[in-house]
This record gives structure tokens, C-alpha cells and sequence, in this order.
């Protein structure tokens, strides 16, 4: 698989096993009591306070913010600026976590940081979670490699999300909010608006995505006003034309580029486009092989997979698919049933591989309910003779599922 080299991988996350990891233990994910910014601050001290000496722009939303990050980043190397990238979660390796200027750093030198932190961490008796770990190793990273901006994708929420830590961000962006972790962000829409929202600091200005729920920006403007935030909205389709290659791109990454656009604008910055690369956007709408057609798309909620049909449908007009299907328990299994009901295909239904638990019994209920045509439940795929060979493969539901389709067709 790229970038991925098994045992260098255990090694590094043998080094922060006494750390809880809530991305891979679902009860821990969806308890309150293990979200709150109290761990931040001794470990930003310990760090030496990397935030303070870098410019970060900030980002959360349900949908898009990942690879909104990534354009945000890529413009900036395009203006000429040193840039450090963080997002989560990663498709194949950590190493995709944390990235300056479009290259993922090295194995090496993310163990021997590493092993520097956890000697920290021991010596001050400190426990944060592992996601908090990360958010400040790779300001840090970022420091000591001279970078101008730093831009951060949140985890969960906004408010308390680790990367809320910093004070001061040059700029924040809100990409489309709907809905998703309901258990911590609440079951309406204005409630999980309003958890976005909290990254909101007072004068920063605010790059707003267009959004799919008028309440949800509703609660944001609202915010913003209270804090006084400049709201800044996405450029107008012509504007992507320099930069965007000719193949056609889903509509949802060319609205997150206007979105990210934007973001140059209010910076003063001007990237040029033939300097701009397009970055390596993994799972999102991604083709990973051409024959047969394999296609990767982590798209976890009703929004994200309306947007994922709607972009397939335009792509590959009357291509028939076969979908593998892998969703997370707790996750909104109706709304994405009922969006790939569009979609001309057959289903195979399976278990993402998380440890966050599956939501298969579910799916096949609802699946028969909804009239999905399923033609095999495989609880468990391990290689490719598994799935039909005369047609194209999508593999979503989850990053999880997306990665199933990765380790069976190892795209390189």
C-alpha cells in the first residue's frame, strides 16, 4: 500500500500505546467526559508553545474539510509560502497526517520526534489522548521545519476539539455542516452548527462554505456577529479555472476549492496557478485503478453520500457499479441507504475494519427494507476473487471500508 511500511508503522504506534486512542475505541469516541481542551495546555507548554509561532488557519465542518485543507495548503505552497498540514483520519498510513508542502514526513523522523515526546510526556506525568498528542507534535513538526502557515483540520466538533487550543488563528473556515456524531455534537442541526461554530475567535475572519441546512448557517452568521468575525463567502466558479485540471472534478471538491480560494484572498495571498499542484486527495471520490475501474470514497453520512452519487452519476453516467458497503454503527444507515438507491448498481454489504463497531446487522435490515438490490453479505473480504471482476468497484461507507478496497487492490 503506498507509503506504508508495516512495521515501521507498529513501531510508532507502540510508542504511545499508554495513550488512549478515541478514533479506535468507540466507547471512548462517544464519551463527553473525554472531550475538553483542560489536557491541551501543559502539553502545548511542554512543546514550547509551537501555536504561537506559526500562522494557523483553522478548519472544521461535517463534510469537505479535508480536502479543503488540502487545497488551502496546496495554494499556500503555490503563493510561496512554507506550509505544514494536519487532518485525520488517514486511509493507509499516519504518515498522511501530517505533511509540508504536499510530502508526507518520513517514518524516521516521526518515530525519533516521537520517542522525544513520550520521554516528555513521562518526565511531566501528563495523559492526553493520542489525537491531542498529535495536534501539537505536528505544530512542533511544523516549527522546526521553518513553516509560514500551519493549517489544521479539527477531529470532532469545533469547540472542544483539540485543535481549538489555539488562540489566535489567522483565519477559519466552516465547511458544509450536517449531521454526524450525534452523541457528542447533539441531535439538531443548530447543535451541531453551534459546536462547529466554536472555533469562531473574536476579529478572525471567517471563510463559510455554502451550506446545505439554512439553520445550521443560521447559528454560525449568528456566532460570528457575536464575535465579530468578518464573513467571507467562496468565489464564483470561473475564479477555479486557472488552477483545476481539464478531467472533470465531483462538484463537491470544486466547491471546497472555491472554498479554499477564498481563504487566499483574505490573506492577501496569490498563489500561482502554474505552480499549484493537485494534491493526493485519498478516499475522496478517488480512482485508484482504471481496469477494472476502482474507486474509493469515504463518505459516512446522508450529505456526503448524496454528494458522492450525485458526482458518480455525473462522471460516469450509466455505468453500472458494484458497491462494497461497510458503515460504522451509530452512523445515519437509512439517509445513506436511501442516497445510493440512485445510484445503478449492486451492493455487497460487509464490516468496515475498526475497532469502532459495525453497523451491519443494521444495514442489512434497512437494505432489505429499502429495496437496496444486495447480491452477497461478506462480513469479512480479503481478497479480490471475492467480488464480481465484470465491472467497476466502489468501496464507501467509511474510511474504514475505503481502506478495504485499498489493501485488496494496493493502488501505488
Amino acid at each position: 500500500m503506498r507509503d506504508f511500511d508495516p512495521q515501521k508503522e507498529d513501531a510508532f504506534f507502540q510508542l504511545f500505546r499508554a495513550y488512549f486512542d478515541a478514533e479506535q475505541d468507540a466507547a471512548k469516541q462517544h464519551d463527553p467526559a473525554n472531550y475538553s481542551l483542560d489536557r491541551m495546555m501543559p502539553l502545548a507548554e511542554m512543546a514550547g508553545h509551537p501555536e504561537r509561532r506559526l500562522r494557523v488557519i483553522h478548519v472544521a465542518g461535517t463534510k469537505g474539510k479535508g480536502s479543503t485543507c488540502h487545497f488551502i495548503a496546496a495554494l499556500l505552497h503555490a503563493a510561496g509560502h512554507s506550509c505544514g498540514l494536519f487532518t485525520s483520519p488517514h486511509l493507509v498510513t499516519v504518515r498522511e497526517r501530517f505533511r509540508l508542502n504536499q510530502t508526507l514526513f518520513s517514518y524516521e523522523e516521526l518515530l525519533a520526534f516521537g520517542e522525544r515526546m513520550v520521554a516528555q510526556l513521562v518526565e511531566r506525568n501528563l495523559h492526553p489522548s493520542l489525537f491531542e498528542i498529535f495536534t501539537v507534535m505536528a505544530m512542533a513538526l511544523f516549527v522546526e521545519h521553518h513553516c509560514d502557515f500551519a493549517v489544521m483540520e479539527t477531529g470532532i466538533g469545533g469547540r472542544l476539539d483539540a485543535t481549538n487550543y489555539v488562540p489566535h488563528p489567522v483565519c477559519t473556515v466552516i465547511t458544509p455542516v450536517s449531521y454526524d456524531h450525534l452523541a457528542l455534537l447533539g441531535h439538531d442541526i443548530s447543535s451541531i452548527a453551534g459546536e462547529k461554530a466554536g472555533i469562531l475567535k473574536e476579529n478572525v475572519p471567517l471563510v463559510l462554505a455554502k451550506q446545505p441546512f439554512a439553520e445550521a448557517e443560521q447559528v454560525i452568521l449568528a456566532k460570528a456577529e457575536e464575535r465579530r468575525c468578518p464573513v467571507h463567502r467562496p468565489l464564483p466558479p470561473e475564479t477555479a479555472d486557472a488552477f483545476l485540471p481539464p478531467t472533470p472534478l465531483p462538484p463537491f471538491l470544486r466547491d471546497n476549492f472555491l472554498t479554499a480560494l477564498k481563504v487566499m484572498e483574505v490573506l492577501a495571498l496569490q498563489p500561482v496557478a502554474e505552480k499549484f499542484h493537485m494534491p493526493e486527495l485519498r478516499a475522496r471520490c478517488e480512482v485508484i485503478r482504471q481496469s477494472p475501474l476502482v474507486l474509493l470514497d469515504a463518505a459516512h453520512n446522508g450529505d456526503s453520500m448524496e454528494k458522492l452519487v450525485d458526482s458518480l452519476l455525473l462522471l460516469y453516467p450509466g455505468l453500472h457499479w458494484h458497491v462494497v458497503l461497510g458503515i460504522v454503527k451509530g452512523k445515519d444507515v437509512q439517509s445513506m441507504v436511501r442516497n445510493l438507491k440512485r445510484l445503478n448498481a449492486d451492493f455487497i454489504l460487509t464490516h468496515p475494519h475498526t475497532g469502532k463497531g459495525s453497523a451491519l446487522e443494521e444495514l442489512t435490515h434497512v437494505a432489505l427494507q429499502e429495496g437496496l438490490n444486495v447480491i452477497d453479505t461478506l462480513p469479512e473480504i480479503t481478497r479480490p476473487s471475492q467480488l464480481p471482476a465484470d465491472g467497476p468497484l466502489l468501496f464507501t461507507g467509511s474510511f474504514f471500508t475505503a481502506w478495504i478496497g485499498e489493501t485488496l487492490f494496493q493502488a501505488s
